[in-house]
């Protein structure tokens, strides 16, 4: 998946990032998983609770975005997130290294004093967004990177330490299938650990390192069988309009409520139909 060049949106003026039909997939479900655990983030929030929840995007854009050969924008997922009002938010913690894009993040959201932008490179940037994000709160960090060189293993590790941190991730199966050969060192940066190479020799194989990352995290408290794809249909699959796989997207939860709500709302597909498992 790759994002071409932005846009201005006429609404306001503003960029907007042009996309696949598949990105509007990827924020039904994340909108989806936002409210199906607002009961439990409604312990973690005032009057009830004091340890707050934060949602963390590390590759935030410019907020909205243009579905290609498409009509109109649509929100993206620092707004899906903001916009939510069942148990809201209480940080809004979005990471963008375009200056043009987190201008118009900060434009877009102005007012809302939950927000804050980190202007750089996730990598870059993680520790000042960690020391931002509540200790003792229920937090959520979606990770969508635009292929698998912006983002590093040790980035992602910086938000797993914490007690309740679930991680939507955008785990880019096609970027690493067209390129397994060419980025040997750059898979072994995003998973953390070079054992991947004893299990995965061919293109098809690619799926397999959701296992590796999943042991990865499991070093952190997440139940490895959280972040699974065996079997791959398991989780879902973003793919472009040539049926071509972009993206398995897998949630990574240490708390078996989270699993349970994140199968309920994968049963359903963005497009309205009900997966079979």
């Amino acid at each position: 998946m790759t994002a071409g060049p932005p846009s201005v949106d006429p609404a306001d003026g503003l960029p907007v990032l042009e996309v696949g039909p598949w990105s509007a997939e990827k924020h039904d479900y994340l909108r989806r998983y936002i409210t199906a655990t607002r009961a439990a983030r409604a312990r973690y929030l005032p009057p009830l609770g004091r340890g707050g929840a934060a949602f963390i995007d590390l590759f935030a854009g410019p907020g909205r975005a243009r579905i290609r050969e498409h009509k109109g924008t649509i929100e993206g997922s620092p707004l899906v997130a903001a916009q939510h009002g069942e148990a809201p938010f209480t940080h809004i913690l979005l990471c963008e290294s375009d200056p043009a894009n987190a201008e118009a993040l900060r434009r877009r959201l102005e007012g809302d004093a939950r927000v804050h932008v980190f202007e750089g490179d996730c990598n870059v940037e993680i520790d000042r967004v960690a020391a931002a994000i509540p200790p003792y709160g229920l937090n959520l960090a979606l990770i969508d990177p635009f292929g698998i060189t912006p983002l590093h293993f040790e980035t992602m590790a910086k938000l797993a330490r914490f007690e309740r941190m679930d991680i939507l991730l955008h785990f880019p199966t096609g970027d690493m299938t067209r390129n397994l050969h060419q980025y040997e060192t750059r898979i072994t940066r995003f998973l953390g650990t070079d054992a991947w190479q004893s299990r995965v020799g061919r293109p098809r194989d690619i799926p397999k390192l959701i296992d590796v990352l999943g042991e990865e995290l499991e070093k952190f408290g997440y139940q490895k069988a959280d972040v699974r794809s065996a079997p791959f249909h398991d989780q879902p699959v973003l793919k472009n309009t040539r049926n071509v796989q972009l993206y398995h997207l897998v949630l990574a939860t240490k708390h078996e409520l989270g699993e349970r709500i994140w199968r309920s709302v994968i049963r359903t597909e963005g497009s309205g139909q009900k997966r079979l498992f």
